[in-house]
């Protein structure tokens, strides 16, 4: 098997970023190249509009400062990645983007909804694996002693 491009996701979660150091120790182990994506959601249309654009403003410049430390901790770790922000649905978009450059495989981090939330809400992960166009590694919280990546911003990082 050869892993090319790997996608990781990050929504500056803890669960994301220990999901991150596999996606990395993966690239150093094939010499793939890494792209990180975050996606933020469209705001539902009865929010007020002007409360909605400073706070969709807020959030993306959060978004925007995680997959910018994101990427300078993988730069840190001696892998390249370029860093994305999709505004949609986040497993469309997620899906789309894997499909878009070649992704050989996706590493994401799941919490494992369980029960009647899991029923209602459904889960980004699990629709990410079901619509994938490659095989998909979820992660759970780190439990292998693992230090969990403290993101630090850097100055060459390729965020589209």
């Amino acid at each position: 098997m050869l892993i090319k491009t790997v996608l990781a996701l990050t929504d500056g979660s803890k669960n994301s970023r220990s999901a991150l150091r596999y996606a990395v120790e993966i690239c150093r182990n094939f010499e793939a190249s890494l792209h990180i994506i975050s996606v933020v959601e469209d705001m539902p249309s009865y929010i007020n509009l002007e409360v909605g654009a400073e706070f969709m403003a807020k959030i993306q410049e959060t978004i925007k400062s995680e997959v910018v430390s994101c990427s300078g901790y993988c730069e840190t770790s001696g892998i390249s990645c370029t860093g994305v922000i999709r505004h949609g649905v986040p497993y469309e978009e997620i899906v789309a983007y894997a499909e878009e450059i070649d992704a050989d495989l996706i590493v994401l981090s799941t919490h494992g909804h369980t029960g009647l939330s899991h029923i209602l809400l459904g889960s980004v992960a699990e629709k990410i694996v079901r619509h994938a166009p490659c095989p998909v590694l979820t992660t759970r919280l780190d439990t292998k002693g693992w230090e969990i990546p403290e993101c630090k911003d850097s100055v060459a990082t390729n965020l589209i």
